[in-house]
């Protein structure tokens, strides 16, 4: 048994310590969790499910076993879709317990990976001004030729990057944001726009398709320059503070809005969560309630905002066929939205992905990290999108989309991959 513990390795109880214990306790090893994971799915490993991982992490917070490296990669190849919350009739908080203990054996990781980590989260992630720099850099590569070049010599393989090179789209020209952009006619107020890390690189089309969008629904829309990332990556890779911190600076930039306005899922699941966050941290901030209380998923806020009568979608005779975040559908619990928008487009055939209820193996940078796992995955969506031949995939969330979008790009198929917002704005009459 090479998981039981001979020294200890762990620090004396804390709180954190004691919520893994006691949440890990409410566990009563029903295994009506096993059939919706996704590892245990591809595996058939116990210790690739929620039940064996929480399992795990109560024997590491009962100073039980050791956390070697196998056990760290059960821990680590968790894809955190928390599919299994939703069907736990204990109500295990299985989610933050997995980041609890990502954190609680962050000690663990090799020192290379602790730089790689702390650089990410310390010094590119807080500073929106060097990722924008870096997508510029990314732009001129693909333009001159220079990623082509190193993909065909298996430099970037070599390098390691060739994961991260396919899933990056041919980016756009990178938009340096106004402060503020007017509502067209009459005002109904003001919001402002999550703009994210990546998804300000590779995604500007969907923003600025967002702030066209609400523009002409009356609302002027704010950019806050000094907002930063979301924190999900950082807290969902063991650094709680360096998520915590990134979470204040959010509450900062936007603390003069009456409300936030996200498009990628996975972003607005985390950012209501903040209060959450500060709480593990024994922190208590008023202002981080008051800025979860502004958040506004793109989707839900759109279908409760009441449309111009003059505003009419064109007519599209396309098969278009929806993919549901697990964020949008486990966590927001809002996924239901996206097709009432949709289905207000005349003729358009709005058709869910089938088994939505699984994760696409996207799951933030997880299709980096865990890449065989991840494109396990996608390869079931692939193979079912190649049965249905949609016209157009959507979904609402950016890991999902470069994930899918890659793995349609291997195939070959003639597949659009869109975000609900820019089919709405394809298909209204300005």
């Amino acid at each position: 048994m090479p998981y039981f513990k001979q020294d200890s390795c762990l620090p004396p109880k804390t709180p954190k310590i004691a919520f893994l214990e006691q949440g890990s306790d409410r566990c009563v090893m029903c295994g009506l969790c096993l059939p919706h994971c996704p590892t245990y799915r591809l595996t058939g490993d116990e210790s690739e499910s929620p039940r064996g991982r929480i399992a795990l992490m109560g024997a590491l917070a009962k100073d039980q076993l050791t956390p070697t490296p196998r056990l760290l990669g059960h821990l680590d190849r968790c894809l955190t879709c928390r599919a299994c919350e939703a069907v736990c009739p204990s109500l295990v908080p299985y989610g933050r317990l997995i980041d609890t203990a990502r954190a609680q054996v962050w000690g663990e990781r090799s020192r290379w990976q602790r730089l790689k980590k702390h650089f990410l989260y310390q010094w590119i992630m807080p500073r929106p001004a060097i990722l924008q720099g870096l997508g510029r850099l990314v732009r001129l590569a693909q333009l001159t030729g220079v990623v082509g070049l190193a993909r065909r010599s298996g430099l970037l393989r070599a390098l390691g990057w060739a994961s991260l090179e396919s899933l990056v789209p041919k980016l756009p020209p990178q938009r340096s944001w106004q402060s503020f952009y007017p509502a067209q006619g009459e005002e109904r107020g003001e919001v402002a726009l999550f703009t994210g890390c990546v998804a300000n690189i590779v995604e500007q089309p969907l923003l600025m398709a967002t702030v066209q969008l609400l523009n002409w629904l009356g609302y002027g829309v704010h950019i806050p320059k000094k907002q930063v990332c979301c924190g999900a990556l950082a807290r969902h890779e063991g650094q709680p503070k360096q998520a915590l911190a990134l979470a204040f600076q959010n509450v900062k930039a936007f603390a003069k809005v009456e409300a936030v306005i996200c498009t990628a899922s996975g972003c607005t699941a985390n950012l209501i969560d903040y209060p959450q966050w500060a709480q593990e941290e024994g922190v208590e901030v008023a202002a981080i309630r008051t800025f979860t209380s502004k958040i506004r998923e793109v989707n839900q806020f759109l279908l409760h905002t009441a449309w111009p009568a003059e505003g009419t979608l064109k007519p599209l005779d396309k098969r278009v066929v929806v993919q549901e975040p697990c964020s949008l559908r486990y966590v927001l619990q809002q996924h239901k939205a996206v097709y009432a928008l949709l289905r207000r487009i005349p003729k358009a055939d709005i058709l869910p992905l089938p088994d939505n209820e699984q994760c696409c193996g996207a799951a933030g940078n997880y299709m980096l990290t865990q890449p065989i796992f991840a494109q396990s995955l996608r390869a079931e969506k692939i193979d079912t999108l190649q049965k249905i031949q949609p016209d157009i995939l959507v979904t609402s969330n950016i890991g999902c989309s470069l994930h899918l979008a890659a793995g349609i790009r291997e195939a070959g198929f003639p597949i659009e991959v869109l975000h609900p917002v820019q089919l709405l704005v394809r298909q209204l009459d300005f």
